[in-house]
């Protein structure tokens, strides 16, 4: 596949990716009210995709220029923006939806405090260092021969952090979310919204393998076993995450939707089963007769 149709196919899936929030967003606006979408559950869909944007802009604008790692092409090409602009918007329209949710929600100001002051402590120890970094040249760029290794420590460090610690805690606080929506009586969410969402994130994480640089030429057919299992581990911690974000995010809204179509028929068994004794009896005479 060319790079030409390549790139174009990602942007048009990435715009598919921002159109499927617009329900869930415009269900809150309309309806001026949250009692009933967990706050867990945005909240920590929205932190796995601050972790998730933090990692790919590192990849992508924090290492060296010439430095070939994962994930970027080497040089840089048009699909890389691509691919940050997609995790970036995914990030922002979560942060819409999640201080929208925030904002109708019943709980109270001290609560709500609590939960931004949280958001925004996760936000000092990923994003924002690696912001700061890339538009003052804090640090130095891993990969630049220039610098003593010890002045590249400061971004090691945070990489190794997230990879190794803070990523595998955000899949595990995603996949807990949809238990927490899961709970509620009724998921009120947009039902459009979970199908359309379901189907982009469930393409995106199929797509990822393609759209990203994957060094294959790494693993040989002669890669001894240990070599074979660190590739493995790299890919997981480069990649992966990408790929098994939006696949959960996909299953999880699957999950959701089934579940809401199951209490939509329940409901409405309910009622027919409700109405149906005031039917009943004039037929039930008749027959008596």
């Amino acid at each position: 596949m060319s790079q030409i149709l390549l790139t174009s196919l990602s942007g048009a899936l990435t715009l598919l990716v921002f159109a499927s929030f617009i329900p869930q967003i415009h269900h809150v606006w309309l309806r001026k009210e949250a009692g009933r979408v967990s706050l867990n559950y945005l909240q920590w869909n929205l932190i796995h995709s601050t972790e998730t944007l933090c990692v790919a802009f590192f990849l992508t604008i924090n290492v060296g220029e010439d430095v070939p790692l994962w994930w970027a092409h080497l040089p840089k090409i048009a699909l890389d923006w691509v691919n940050l602009t997609q995790l970036a918007g995914v990030w922002i329209l979560f942060n819409v939806w999640y201080f929208l949710a925030i904002y109708y929600s019943p709980i109270s100001r001290v609560h709500k405090a609590k939960r931004i002051a949280l958001y925004i402590l996760f936000l000092n120890v990923s994003l924002i260092p690696l912001v700061i970094d890339a538009t003052t040249d804090l640090f130095c760029p891993l990969g630049d021969l220039s610098c003593d290794l010890l002045e590249q420590w400061p971004l090691m460090v945070l990489l190794g952090l997230h990879t190794k610690l803070i990523r595998p805690v955000t899949v595990g606080l995603l996949v807990l979310s949809f238990y927490e929506q899961a709970r509620q009586p009724r998921v009120d969410i947009s039902i459009t919204g979970l199908k359309v969402q379901a189907l982009a994130f469930f393409v995106s994480s199929v797509c990822w393998t393609f759209r990203v640089f994957m060094p294959w030429k790494m693993i040989g057919e002669h890669v001894p076993l240990e070599s074979l299992y660190a590739n493995v581990v790299i890919w997981f911690e480069m990649l992966g995450f990408a790929v098994g974000g939006d696949a959960i995010f996909a299953i999880g809204q699957c999950v959701l939707l089934r579940l809401e179509l199951r209490k939509m028929h329940d409901d409405a068994s309910q009622t027919a089963g409700e109405r149906q004794p005031l039917l009943d009896p004039p037929q039930e005479r008749v027959e008596e007769v």
